[in-house]
Parts: C-alpha cells; structure tokens; sequence
C-alpha cells in the first residue's frame, strides 16, 4: 500500500495555475526528492500539501494513509505526520534544529494521546544518530 498518494492535483497561486494535473506516488518506507528549476513548483507542491492558505487546490486528492488530507486543517495534517521544514530556517539563538523538530514531533504525539510526554531530547539524540548510520 502507498503512503502518499497524489492524483490530478492542480493548484492556484494569485489566480495563476501552477500545478496541472501532478500524479505522484511515495512508497510507504522509500524517500524521494524533488529537484527542478526555479518556478516548476516544488514549493507550490508543499505549501499546498501542508493546507498554506494562499493556495488554492482547484482539481485532485492527496491520499495519505488512507485519507485525503486536502480535506484537513494544516495541524490534523500534521499530527498525521506531515511536517513541513524550512529550506532556510531562520536562526534563533539557542534553538537547534534538532530540537525544533523534536517539538514538533512531541506536539504531535500529544495530540494522539495527551498523556503522552514525548520523546526526551537524549533518547531523540540517539535515535537520529542510528537512523543516519
């Protein structure tokens, strides 16, 4: 079964078209990575997939485990497991990315389960570390 799920996905951006008809499928377990020029819409892509006001999906679905996320406010998108990272974070002193994306996941699990006391930064230190081994 596919994890993400793109069909016919066309998206407006101040009333120009910039994506027509994208069909996309992500494996469950594989990890991809969209390149291309300047204005081909990767960005258009991801701020849409996260629910960015600013654009508007005209046509298509966007299937992830099982359920179209278009239909989503962008924080059920998120505790879903979608999180949309920053190309060019902006730095804030004493804020580590690591840990950045460590909140986010707590807040996710929070919201699955409020008793939840998330992952603690050591133990999310180590995770990270096996993962890129």
């Amino acid at each position: 079964m596919s994890e993400l799920v793109i069909r016919n996905l066309h998206v407006n951006i101040n009333g120009k078209e910039i994506l027509k008809g994208l069909n996309f499928t992500l494996p469950k377990g594989e990890v991809h990575a969209i390149m291309g020029p300047n204005g081909t819409g990767k960005s258009t892509l991801a701020y849409a997939l996260m629910g960015h006001p600013a654009y508007e999906i005209t046509q298509g679905e966007a299937v992830f485990k099982g359920i179209n996320i278009l239909e989503l406010d962008p924080n059920e998108r998120s505790i879903l497991g979608i999180f949309l990272a920053f190309q060019y974070p902006v730095s804030i002193p004493g804020v580590t990315v690591a840990n950045f994306i460590r909140s986010a996941i707590n807040a996710r699990r929070r919201a699955a389960n409020p008793e939840d006391k998330g992952v603690p930064l050591l133990e999310f230190r180590k995770e990270v570390k096996q993962k890129m081994e």
